[in-house]
């Protein structure tokens, strides 16, 4: 049957190239590590073979994205991607977010990240290069053969970004697809998910993928040393790529946070959402990584740990993929993708890594095992402390987040925790303090090693302005628990000691990235205590209205249209609204009572998007004040709507908490261009 008005010629373009693209991948794979291994005798021409086939593989996927952005861009909806995730109503910037919506649109965006890293690495890399991007490449074959959309003895491989919408409901009897005309039926896509259709949206997923990609580049120099057997030069030009990976990893985690605090209504940014575990996880062992290997570097300590966390790092990039796409957490996540039958193949994409890691690992364990022991008050010694309980952490939260992976594989019924913010809370307060601890001491140890009196007296000034500072905090009752007072005295500890330390150069900061990120994360851990502690809702329900529920009518507040009720310090009233598109948008004023009179102080615009097909979604608004937030969002509509139900939640210092993830990203910033400097003058 010939079907009328398909463009078909760009669904082949598109085919092609990934095909083009995965060939071009699996030889330059070849031809890489083939080079490597004449070392004795190398032959420029295999080079050259390899680094022309890892080009051509790069151009191809920047084929298949300029294709696939024609089809989303024309609004070809007999394209299955493209109806799914596209609509003609979308504004250009969400259009652009359709790209990666979807499982195939991710790991095309994941594997063009990847591939251009790649090319910087062979501008660079010098000596390390062949087995470098011999495992480089072989990371692209698993990423581009996730578009192949083939299937193999009944076996999957792959999902397509160009099947038909006609392929994907062949078989079905009774449906439009089994006319020739079918295309006249389909006037507009399926569209995004209201709640994608944010602008932090649109730059969240690129940052996060490119994290992720910078993540692979660590794990290669590792494999690459154990190829070279050079357990040491390693370090110094992979150092760079594990910042970098750090910088963005930690920006793309903060743009989800800032997507969740603005369009999700649960009043925060940060929910232990397993997906969100997964991305953070690699994170903390990348930061591990990074300590490890500059314990390792000066005082040949820790080895081994840098090898283990480098590699891991890149290992839990794989695993977070398992668990997003394999449908694995499609019950206990809301940003999890369900199973679309590449389980098996990530799997093994998992596993080939995994393995490759633990056999290097085990061949080589005696050339890399130090037997140096560290002197107890020395920097590096404290700084492999606080590695490992970052570390910790980090397996605390995986560990956690994989029971759903457990009972699958075990056959258990092991529950997962049902309030996820306060099961994490309680387990990462203890290590978040001990972090802390560790930063505030090690500001003063040098190096080497150090004497004991003169550490002892450099503490009591950060020791007692922490002091100092904790009262009001404690006298107020902004902090009450004990074990709250305890984590804020040693916040403040490590605060005043970076502080004492640059102003008065008792032991002067080498690296000021890194002073800047440590500043960041003690802020964020400030800001984070302090709003989790005192975050409150202060709407409640005044009017003579019963919402139905003792609940409902304690979090709740009813505002009839042009009516005024009092709420915590506020007289707030529902003014009006207006509708764009599908987006309704109410108008509450703040005022004050001020002289005797009304004063405005502000005004909210919550909004609820009804999506035709995905029910709605409410957004929320808020009012930013330098200590102080001020969040609302809908919890009910009247019908024609002349009333309005709100929540409103009071976020002390949770823009303290901004400031310092800034903070940390700007920090990590700055090192890694002080890193690639300084790498360049030693080149």
């Amino acid at each position: 049957m010939n079907f009328i008005g398909e463009h078909l010629l760009y669904g082949l373009l598109g085919k092609s190239f990934i095909w083009l693209s995965f060939a071009a991948s699996l030889i330059s794979t070849a031809m890489f590590l083939f080079y490597f291994s004449r070392k004795e005798n190398p032959l420029k021409l295999i080079r050259g073979i390899a680094r022309s086939f890892y080009i051509l593989h790069v151009a191809s996927l920047l084929a298949v994205i300029v294709v696939l952005y024609i089809l989303i861009f024309k609004h070809y909806f007999e394209y299955s991607y493209v109806w799914q995730y596209s609509s003609k109503t979308l504004a250009i910037k969400y259009i652009v977010s359709c790209f990666w919506a979807g499982q195939e649109g991710s790991f095309l965006i994941w594997g063009i990240c990847q591939a251009i890293i790649g090319l910087f690495l062979i501008r660079r890399a010098g000596d390390w290069e062949s087995p470098v991007m011999g495992i480089v490449s072989l990371s692209q074959v698993f990423v581009t053969s996730m578009l192949l959309g083939v299937s193999v003895f009944s076996y999957k491989i792959g999902s397509n970004p160009f099947t038909l919408l006609r392929e994907t409901y062949a078989g079905q009897p009774g449906t439009i697809f089994a006319q020739p005309d079918y295309l006249q039926y389909i006037n507009d896509g399926n569209g995004l998910n209201p709640l994608l259709e944010n602008i932090w949206m649109t730059i969240h997923p690129p940052i996060l993928f490119i994290g992720y990609a910078l993540a692979l580049i660590p794990f290669a120099y590792a494999i690459a040393a154990f190829m070279k057997k050079d357990f040491r030069g390693w370090i110094r030009p992979s150092m760079p790529w594990v910042l970098l990976s750090l910088t963005f990893l930690g920006a793309g985690i903060l743009l989800g946070g800032a997507w969740a605090y603005v369009s999700l209504t649960f009043g925060g940014f940060w929910a232990w959402d397993p997906v969100e575990n997964s991305s953070l996880v690699p994170w903390l062992t990348l930061v591990a990584a990074l300590h490890f290997m500059i314990v390792s570097r000066r005082q040949h300590f820790g080895l081994l740990f840098a090898f283990i966390f480098s590699m891991l790092s890149y290992i839990l990039v794989l695993y977070a993929t398992f668990l997003t796409r394999s449908g694995v957490l499609s019950e206990t996540s809301a940003h999890s993708f369900g199973d679309n039958g590449l389980t098996s193949q990530l799997l093994a994409y998992l596993l080939v890594f995994t393995g490759l890691m633990l056999a290097l690992i085990l061949m080589n364990l005696r050339s890399i095992l130090d037997h140096k022991k560290d002197a107890l008050l020395s920097k590096e010694f404290w700084m492999f402390l606080g590695s490992l309980i970052v570390a910790l952490a980090a397996f605390q939260i995986i560990f956690t987040t994989s029971i759903p992976v457990f009972n699958k594989v075990f056959g258990t019924h092991v529950a997962p925790p049902t309030d996820n913010i306060g099961f994490y809370n309680r387990w990462q307060l203890p290590y978040a303090l001990l972090v802390v601890v560790f930063i505030g001491f090690s500001q003063f140890l040098n190096y080497s090693s150090n004497q004991i009196k003169e550490i002892l007296k450099k503490l009591i000034m950060p020791a007692v302005l922490a002091l100092i500072a904790s009262i009001p905090f404690v006298f107020s009752g902004i902090v009450t628990q004990l074990v709250f007072i305890l984590f804020l005295y040693f916040i403040l500890f490590g605060f005043f000691a970076i502080v004492v330390n640059i102003f008065f150069l008792t032991s002067f900061p080498g690296n000021v990235g890194a002073v800047l990120t440590h500043l960041g994360f003690i802020l964020f851990l400030l800001g984070t205590l302090i709003t989790f502690s005192n975050s409150r809702v202060i709407s409640t329900n005044t009017s003579s209205h019963d919402l139905g529920d003792q609940k409902s009518n304690d979090e709740n507040i009813m505002l009839v249209k042009n009516d005024t009720l009092y709420m915590a310090g506020f007289y707030i009233t529902y003014v009006n609204n207006s509708r764009l598109e599908n987006i309704t948008s109410y108008r509450v004023d703040f005022l004050r009572m001020k002289e005797g009179k009304m004063a405005k102080q502000f005004s909210l615009y919550p909004s609820v998007n009804v999506h035709p097909t995905m029910g709605a979604v409410y957004n929320p608004a808020t009012r930013h004040y330098p200590m102080m937030d001020y969040y609302t969002y809908i919890a009910q509509v009247g019908e024609k709507p002349d009333y309005i139900v709100i929540k409103a939640i009071m976020n002390p210092f949770i823009n303290v908490l901004w400031a310092g993830s800034l903070l940390m990203v700007f920090g990590l910033t700055f090192s890694t261009v002080r890193r690639i400097r300084r790498r360049r003058a030693a080149i």
